[in-house]
């Protein structure tokens, strides 16, 4: 009996040191891990609308966006574009769809003041490697470049109209929900594509 309560002490006593231990390194890297996540959100802005040179938050507009919509995607930031002249150019927005397979896909998108899309990257995903994890792949992200269509939809048979985007081989879950996050961010930038912005800047 003393045998085992010695064990079990013993027990304790190690996970209650391993998980003090975690927590002064979860302490010690959060704000690193926050820097790092910004600046990664920050650089995606400037991929899917390259001719930008300063954004200006438009967070007054999302709270009651994500009221007002029921969708599976909400916005998460949204920033108004503005080119090396100061000429306003269009809208970047970080959009999150709660569907994909392996939950949450974050993804950033820009769409100019003629509502067309200039760029789409996915910035956070924990879908199936080799396939839902395709979403990342720059090549297949490319396709949703220049589109205009209100809503764009998928398909297998080779994308040939519009508003079509080629799924992803053996993953329609993530491509269902890289759709719903891109269709909603699109949605934001059309009605808000001519608000330009005051103050906020974020560089």
């Amino acid at each position: 009996m003393k045998k085992i309560i010695k064990s079990t002490l013993i027990l304790v006593a190690i996970t209650l040191t391993a998980a003090l231990c975690l927590s002064v390194v979860y302490a010690v890297t959060k704000d690193r891990i926050a820097e790092a996540e910004e600046k990664e959100r920050m650089d995606s802005f400037y991929t899917v609308m390259p001719d930008a040179n300063e954004f200006k938050d438009m967070s007054v507009w999302v709270k009651d966006w994500n009221e007002n919509r029921s969708g599976g995607a909400d916005i998460v930031s949204a920033f108004g574009s503005y080119d090396k002249t100061g000429n306003f150019i269009g809208v970047v927005v970080s959009v999150v769809s709660h569907n994909g397979y392996g939950g949450d896909i974050t993804l950033s998108l820009g769409v100019d003041s003629d509502g067309v899309i200039t760029g789409m990257k996915v910035t956070s995903m924990s879908e199936t490697s080799g396939l839902g994890a395709e979403c990342q792949n720059e090549t297949w992200q490319a396709q949703f470049k220049y589109k205009s269509s209100e809503t764009l939809v998928y398909t297998k048979k080779g994308a040939e109209a519009p508003e079509e985007i080629d799924a992803l081989t053996g993953a329609t879950i993530t491509t269902k929900a890289v759709l719903e996050a891109v269709n909603e961010g699109h949605a934001f930038g059309m009605q808000h594509r001519h608000q330009e912005v005051k103050g906020g800047s974020a560089e």
